[in-house]
């Protein structure tokens, strides 16, 4: 049958008309999160648990890596592997280890193959090129036994990253007004009582940072030097979690190096005034009012204390530049029955410092500094139940032209005038990292420092039994002397000397059995006495022998020697010690 082209051209017209979709209804659609937000509008009390899960899951979503990459003090993994400048060869791949700080101040990463042999070492944030195959990276505080092992294989043409789930610890030791201290503790594994050794604080002002330990996640002992390792006193804890770094604030008392507190927490938090520019203030005000009635005596005393801080810093840090600026003030007003000259200042401090440090190399870099220290107000001391002040000549002599007999009974005498002493301290130098090899550490410092101090007219408050009497008849004196409190009289005197100064400290550990630990500090003045060949000395050294995992034997010795020309005669002083120590838990 033969079908006409009009008749055709109809039948497809038709088709297409019946296979085109039904227009669009009138409204507008409303989607399911569009539904969600109206119930949560009206308080839907299903509607709000699901979003509070929904905002619970997104946040549990993040890796627990992530989480704890805002612990570091550097730069996130990826970010460090990014700016590595490491070329890997053609052939060869690599395995980069990140750090978390910022100052190279952690352990040096070994590369082993599998026969046990060191292919290479390299500090934490940089990248090594090795073959292609499997390697064992040791990391790690402590003996060959207590550092952390990591198996890895290496991939041609690709740098694999070590997935960081060691811990990473800082530890800065302050004194009780939280200015940076050299002290010493020591650092043990709570669960396994196994020592890691002893760590310290460092010298800010000289241009030195803080060793970070990196140790395997677990709760750690820091303890004062010599404590046993089950002691109840002079010890804090911290626990370590993986892939975090943890920075520990340590108290401790700068004549003993006695703990007196500690935590995590940050001693000065910074604000970012610009990408290198960081400030930051800590501001502090308290008062006490205190009164005390003994109705049997009808006595009524009444005490009120008025305290303040003022801690403020500038920071700048842009690699290798670092420069910091502190001002500190600490005051106390301690007033006794409302008489304002009984007024004590206790704390009374001001200082300012300022360091610049250029870290050329990560072992080398020099450095410039600048301090100042002073008090506001006049030192007083206040008697209790003594019956007054008496005094003594520069020879010693009990001193009768003072008042009655050589006695002051007011309540509160001034035994040195405000703005006294008065310390300021300039030096530059450079430090050298010489060796950082697991077995043999060694650093050593070189610089020209000036320093000056200058002291008024003031008294001491020395022993009785130093005083001598112009009699024989002098019973009434002892007496008076025996119930006093004893002033010595020390003339004014400026301090000032300029020379090189110079220290060199090592560390050489001997496995899990043992380690020796000394430094060595000189300071040769040459202005305004010569005294290259009589220096100041200070020498400290310590020696430990791990003679059981539950045995330990230490020595310490320590040596000052000063002999600055003002003085009649040197401070010479030295110390011995000896510690056995027998630990055991049934832990």
């Amino acid at each position: 049958m033969r079908v006409r082209p009009a008749v055709f051209l109809s039948f497809l017209l038709y088709g297409a008309a019946a296979a085109a979709p039904p227009p669009d209804l009138p409204g507008e659609e409303l989607t399911d999160r569009q539904v969600f937000q109206q119930k949560r509008s009206r308080g839907d009390a299903s509607a709000a648990a699901i979003e509070d899960a929904i905002a619970k899951a997104s946040r549990t979503e993040r890796s627990w890596l992530e989480g704890a990459m805002e612990t570091w003090n550097a730069p996130p993994l990826y970010m460090q592997q990014a700016t590595d400048g490491t070329i890997i060869p053609y052939g060869k791949g690599g395995i980069f280890v990140p750090t978390y700080t910022e100052t190279n101040s952690e352990p040096e990463v070994e590369i082993f193959d599998l026969k046990d042999s060191l292919i290479a070492s390299i500090q934490p944030g940089r990248t090594v090129a090795l073959e292609p195959g499997e390697y064992r990276a040791m990391l790690g505080s402590g003996s060959r036994q207590q550092r952390i092992v990591k198996n890895i294989r290496v991939e041609e043409g690709a740098a694999q990253p070590l997935v960081p789930d060691w811990s990473g610890l800082v530890i800065d030791v302050v004194d009780e007004q939280g200015v940076a201290l050299k002290g010493e503790y020591e650092l043990v594994r709570i669960d396994e009582f196994d020592p890691y050794g002893r760590g310290y604080g460092a010298s800010i002002e000289l241009g030195e940072t803080v060793k970070a330990w990196v140790l395997k996640p677990g709760v750690y002992k820091i303890l004062g030097v010599g404590e046993g390792y089950n002691t109840l006193t002079n010890f804090v804890t911290v626990r370590l979690l993986p892939g975090e770094l943890t920075t520990f604030l340590l108290i401790q008392d700068p004549s003993d190096f006695r703990i007196r507190g500690g935590g995590t927490i940050h001693l000065t938090p910074t604000a970012k005034l610009t990408s290198n520019w960081l400030f930051g203030i800590n501001v502090g005000i308290n008062a006490q009012f205190n009164t005390e009635v003994d109705h049997q005596a009808d006595l009524t005393t009444s005490t009120f204390t008025l305290g303040g801080l003022l801690d403020a810093w500038l920071l700048y840090r842009k690699k290798p530049v670092e420069w910091s600026t502190r001002l500190r003030l600490d005051e106390s007003i301690n007033l006794t029955d409302e008489h304002l000259e009984n007024m004590v200042n206790n704390p009374d401090r001001l200082l300012m410092s300022s360091i610049f440090i250029w870290r050329i190399l990560n072992w080398f870099g020099p450095y410039a500094r600048v301090e100042s220290n002073t008090k506001i107000f006049d030192t007083k001391i206040k008697r209790s139940s003594e019956s007054g002040f008496c005094f003594t000549d520069a020879d010693y002599v009990f001193d009768e032209s003072i008042g009655l007999a050589g006695l002051d009974t007011t309540q509160v005498y001034t035994v040195e005038p405000a703005l006294s002493p008065f310390t300021f301290e300039l030096g530059a130098g450079m430090n050298f990292d010489l060796t950082t090899w697991r077995y043999f550490e060694a650093k050593t410092r070189l610089g020209f420092g000036c320093a000056y101090s200058r002291y008024d007219d003031r008294y001491r408050v020395i022993e009785g039994n130093k005083v001598k009497y112009g009699s024989e008849d002098s019973l009434s004196q002892k007496l008076l002397v025996l119930n006093s409190i004893v002033l010595f009289p020390e003339t004014r005197v400026n301090i000032l000397e300029i020379g090189p100064q110079a220290s060199l400290g090592a560390t050489v550990r001997i496995g899990s059995l043992g380690s020796a630990e000394g430094e060595i500090k000189l300071f040769a003045p040459v202005l305004p006495e010569q005294r290259l060949t009589k220096p100041d000395v200070e020498l400290s050294g310590t020696l430990s022998w791990r003679l059981h995992r539950s045995l330990n034997l230490d020595y310490t010795y320590r040596q000052n020697l000063k002999r600055p020309a003002e003085l009649d005669e040197p401070v010479h002083t030295s110390a011995h010690g000896i510690w056995l120590r027998l630990h055991y838990s049934s832990q």
